[in-house]
């Protein structure tokens, strides 16, 4: 009778803890059951810490290399004689010291400073980058455009511009194969510099070339390849409009024509650093707007119809100076604005993500940084419709600025983040989702490379969950497989792309730990507790049952008494 007390005394214990710390719902499979599990990342903002345990685990595997092993079972000796443990799997594409997340990186440069701006994974599989170099060409600096394969090698590279200074800040792949750089020249045009339209063929060489602009500064800062085979061209103009300088957009036809051209802006100074073709045939343009040089400014949004005649305008920001530099319009028809600001946030400069519907009403924001300067220059939707944002930050990495990389959900809330950089500076500022789920930055850096700054390139690996893996297909990812008293085993997908490193760590389940409920033995008993049992263990259990908390109890075997028989 005394055990069978005790037993319902532990039961009840452990009832009052799930009540107690809320936990519900489904948790992973069992161990009989194969799951399939997705690479977990490290934070580099914060302490490398793969598990959820501050004690060193009884089993650690280190990193075993699967690169070979794809679609075989993998079966390993823990030796700890029992079933009653709690496993931690980790996986990484790469073993690369940056964070641990970078598949690879690549510098492209001279003696000189070398800037990039743009970059655009091509139908090759391969990536092309424009920006601007001191260290080759004809002039002071001219447009650059390096192609390279897969892996980043470079295949070739071209510069385009006279004896003054000329830029490009924006890029596209074109139908046909080629490529369309738009940027500024003072080599060329009317005025001290000119929005400048450079087309060229697969290989690089020049098509033709367009200027636009008037007497004064002409800038352009972002272009798209329109749905009728034209161009959009879009930065700020002293030229024309109403203020010092004013939002403009250019519209082309094919060959660079200029069809029709609008401004917009006040009396003060309006720029525009990003544009989009919009669904229905519009355009939407972001950037920054301040009523007189010197003063703090707000985000800008303008929103036109498909010829360019103004439908809304919306500004976002607070007392501070907000900008932005990145904007897309997102699956549910709204847009999300990246950017900086000095109104809000934790430091001097932030991250700013700002969601709108398609009117241009801010649905939310979310600001991310350190207690330095951190800015986002570029920014995607995901997969799974999140963001991610790429740019600077001071607040965080080796030195000061580095690569930021922020992945956030579809409400903003950050799901991980990633610097890469050395103790100088290297400043990203463009960034595309890749085919194989990843994403390529684009940037210069300082610490590394051949010249004062180079054009750097930092390809990051996939970030997977079960359900976007089993998506790709059901050989995609790492399964568990079995677990035995001396043995672990896993498979690897025939064409899984993602664990090509694996890290088993096991913790041995002791009846002291367990019946004081201190599962990470930090001293305390709480909610952190049974979320490494729900998240490791891997039973299926309801809070309100007797089966439930019997699944939880059961990280350490019960054994029942057998109960004595009654008298007639």
């Amino acid at each position: 009778m005394t055990s069978n007390r005790r037993y319902l005394i532990v039961v009840a214990f452990l009832a009052v803890l799930a009540i107690v710390f809320g936990i519900v719902g489904t948790v992973a499979p069992p161990l009989s059951e194969a799951g399939v599990v997705s690479p977990q990342q490290e934070s580099a903002s914060s302490p490398a810490s793969l598990g959820q345990f501050q004690n060193p685990p009884t089993y650690d595997s280190g990193w075993v290399d699967m690169r070979s092993k794809l679609g075989q079972y993998v079966t390993l000796k823990h030796g700890l004689n029992t079933t009653e443990v709690i496993v931690d799997i980790t996986g990484k594409q790469s073993l690369d010291p940056m964070g641990g997340s970078s598949a690879w990186n690549r510098t492209y440069g001279g003696t000189n400073f070398d800037f990039v701006h743009s970059i655009v994974q091509t139908a090759d599989g391969g990536y092309v980058l424009a920006g601007y170099t001191y260290s080759y060409g004809a002039g002071a600096s001219d447009a650059w455009l390096v192609k390279t394969d897969g892996s980043g090698v470079k295949q070739w590279n071209k510069t385009y511009g006279g004896i003054n200074p000329d830029s490009s800040y924006s890029l596209v792949q074109t139908d046909d194969g080629g490529y369309a750089l738009a940027g500024s020249t003072s080599s060329y045009g009317a005025g001290s510099s000119d929005f400048w339209l450079v087309k060229t063929d697969g290989s690089g060489a020049i098509q033709w070339n367009k200027t636009y602009g008037g007497i004064s500064g002409d800038n352009a800062y972002s272009m798209v390849q329109t749905a009728d085979g034209g161009y959009a061209l879009a930065g700020s103009t002293l030229s024309y409009g109403d203020g010092n300088q004013d939002f403009w957009l250019v519209k082309t036809d094919s060959t660079g024509n200029m069809m029709w051209n609008r401004t917009y802006g006040g009396t003060g100074f309006d720029f525009a650093y990003s544009m989009i073709e919009t669904g229905e045939g519009g355009y939407a343009l972001a950037g920054y707007t301040t009523p007189f040089f010197g003063a703090n400014g707000d985000i800008w949004l303008v929103k036109t119809d498909g010829s360019g005649t103004m439908l809304w305008n919306r500004t976002y920001g607070g007392t501070g100076d907000d900008g932005a530099n990145s904007v897309i319009q997102t699956d549910d028809g709204g847009y999300a604005l990246a950017g900086s600001t000095t109104s809000y946030g934790a430091g001097s400069v932030d991250f700013w993500l700002i969601k709108t519907n398609s009117s241009g009403n801010a649905l939310w924001n979310m600001t991310y940084g350190g207690a330095g300067t951190d800015a986002a220059y570029s920014m995607v939707q995901t997969w799974d419709e999140g963001y991610a944002l790429a740019g600077a930050t001071n607040s965080f990495g080796a030195g000061g600025p580095d690569f930021w990389l922020v992945k956030t959900d579809g409400s903003g809330n950050m799901l991980w983040n990633r610097t890469y950089g050395g103790t100088v500076a290297d400043i990203a500022y463009s960034a595309v989702r890749t085919d194989d789920g990843g994403y390529a930055l684009a940037g210069d850096t300082q610490s590394f490379g051949a010249g004062a700054r180079d054009f750097w390139l930092v390809k990051v690996n996939a970030e997977m969950n079960a359900e976007h893996q089993w998506n790709l297909g059901v050989e995609t990812g790492l399964a568990w497989k079995g677990l035995t008293n001396t043995t672990i085993t896993i498979y690897r997908g025939q064409t899984d792309t993602y664990w090509n490193y694996v890290r088993i760590r096991i913790w041995l389940i002791k009846e002291p730990t367990w019946i004081y409920g201190d599962i990470n033995m930090d001293g305390i008993v709480d909610a952190k507790d049974l979320y490494i049992i729900g998240r490791n263990y891997g039973k299926t259990f309801s809070l309100l049952s007797l089966s439930g908390i019997t699944a939880i109890a059961g990280i350490y075997t019960i054994k029942k008494r057998k109960q004595p028989k009654q008298a007639n």
